[in-house]
């Protein structure tokens, strides 16, 4: 377990050394949106093959080699930090630090699983998305406690309403997903899903 300290610093005290981040480091954690390690750890691999900026690809360089030996746990840990209390300067915001500002102040929880826009979503054979919970500690997805969101294809749903009738999740939230990804109500009188 490491403790934070107030320049994002991590101290691991089985091992007695000091993880610092420098500013290009933090700017880019604070616009992660994974939830887990090996989606920030993806989201960081993505920037730096296709990052522009030479300076962006060698920070992504740098975070993944910090990051990889850490915990799921620590690495959380660390960026859950820096997206509760970094601020970025005024100036020279781009658009992922801007809604990244905004999740931030919003309070919104991040959910596991696919990202509110994630490819999946606009895969054309997706129909819908569903919010869960995770109510078994032997689920097939995720672990007991966690709430998730997944982008389903309509077989891919009818499974999960088996995995809600044997107890394993809940389904607490429902839409429909359209060709284009335009997520709605269905409101259907026979209670059918229909597209």
């Amino acid at each position: 377990m490491c403790r934070m300290h107030v320049l994002f610093s991590c101290r691991f005290l089985e091992k007695g050394e000091i993880m610092e981040l420098n500013e290009m480091e933090k700017r880019m954690l604070y616009q992660t949106e994974g939830s887990e390690r090996y989606a920030i750890l993806h989201e960081l691999l993505m920037a730096s093959r296709y990052a522009k900026d030479p300076d962006r690809r060698r920070a992504a360089d740098s975070l993944m080699e910090k990051l990889r030996p850490l915990s799921d746990t620590e690495c959380i840990e660390i960026v859950s930090d820096i997206r509760r209390n970094y601020r970025l300067p005024k100036e020279g915001r781009t658009v992922g630090e801007l809604i990244a500002e905004a999740r931030q102040k919003s309070g919104a929880e991040q959910l596991k699983g696919h990202d509110i826009m994630a490819l999946e979503r606009f895969d054309p054979e997706v129909r819908h998305m569903v919010v869960f919970e995770v109510l078994s500690v032997d689920s097939f997805v995720g672990d007991k406690g966690d709430r998730m969101r997944l982008f389903l294809t309509d077989a891919g749903y009818r499974k999960f309403q088996e995995r809600q009738e044997k107890g394993e999740i809940k389904i607490q939230e429902h839409l429909k997903v359209a060709p284009d990804g335009y997520l709605y109500h269905d409101h259907s009188r026979d209670g059918e899903l229909t597209r």
